[in-house]
């Protein structure tokens, strides 16, 4: 599994969030054909919910866990409203010839008070064996702690990345990567290599309507992997070119996420 990609593609980059339910077919088709240019590497894409997941699963305290039963409804309409999504990427990835399948969290993931605690890795070997690329992403899961949670798409693509031992795990988002303050010249830069100690340095904005953290529990997530040794990075996936260029090794405008 050394030469293992994971992918995340942000909610932001896949969806409108300001739109519920839309979705951004372009983009994903023009994502799946630069991965199209690297198959058969065995890759794992894991995506967001955007404006699918978040809305349901805020409008219902989804990731605090079971405390009454209206919350049921909520659950059932996360989980539906994800599928629906990963039902659109993976028929968009197809038309691309990137030969896809989705495989459900709700199904294959276990957390313990939102921590992954069992992960069925069966289809995704199976799937990888033949040459498939598993579809996987942030979802609503059943908890043995909570009865159920929200599992975040950054959380499940570092813990994949980490347990299979992967060579890169790449975060696709809306913006060029992770950004620092300048606070002589009040000018915001970009951050091209980040480690831990810069990362405890920075200030976060939190991002309305988002369930699972934003920027900062997404480079926790990123530095996580990095500890094991994986390549680790956040590039813009808006902007063409830059996705098949990172895998393929180039330089590309982005953040790496070092250890030290």
């Amino acid at each position: 599994m050394r030469k293992l990609i994971v992918l995340k593609l942000g909610g932001s980059i896949i969806t409108n969030k300001q739109e519920p339910l839309s979705f951004n077919r372009d983009v994903v088709l023009r994502i799946g054909g630069e991965l199209k240019s690297i198959w058969p590497t065995p890759m794992i894409i894991v995506h967001g919910g955007g404006s699918f997941g978040h809305p349901i699963a805020e409008a219902y305290g989804i990731k605090k866990g079971y405390q009454k039963a209206e919350q049921l409804k909520g659950f059932v309409e996360t989980v539906s409203a994800m599928r629906k999504l990963n039902d659109l990427v993976v028929s968009a990835l197809n038309d691309v010839d990137l030969p896809v399948i989705g495989i459900p969290p709700s199904c294959t993931v276990t957390t313990n008070s939102g921590d992954i605690e069992t992960c069925n890795f069966d289809p995704i070997f199976s799937a990888l064996e033949i040459g498939l690329v598993p579809v996987m992403y942030g979802d609503a899961v059943f908890d043995r702690k909570l009865k159920f949670t929200i599992l975040s798409g950054d959380a499940l693509a570092s813990y994949i990345a980490m347990r299979l031992k992967a060579k890169q795990l790449i975060f696709l988002v809306d913006v060029d990567g992770v950004y620092g303050f300048d606070r002589k010249t009040s000018q915001r830069f970009l951050i091209e290599e980040l480690t831990e100690k810069i990362h405890m340095s920075l200030k976060y904005e939190p991002i309305e309507g988002d369930v699972t953290g934003g920027m900062f529990y997404k480079v926790e997530e990123a530095l996580a992997a990095a500890r094991h040794g994986i390549d680790v990075y956040i590039i813009n996936g808006l902007v063409p070119g830059r996705v098949e260029a990172v895998i393929k090794g180039q330089k590309v405008v982005g953040t790496r996420v070092k250890v030290a």
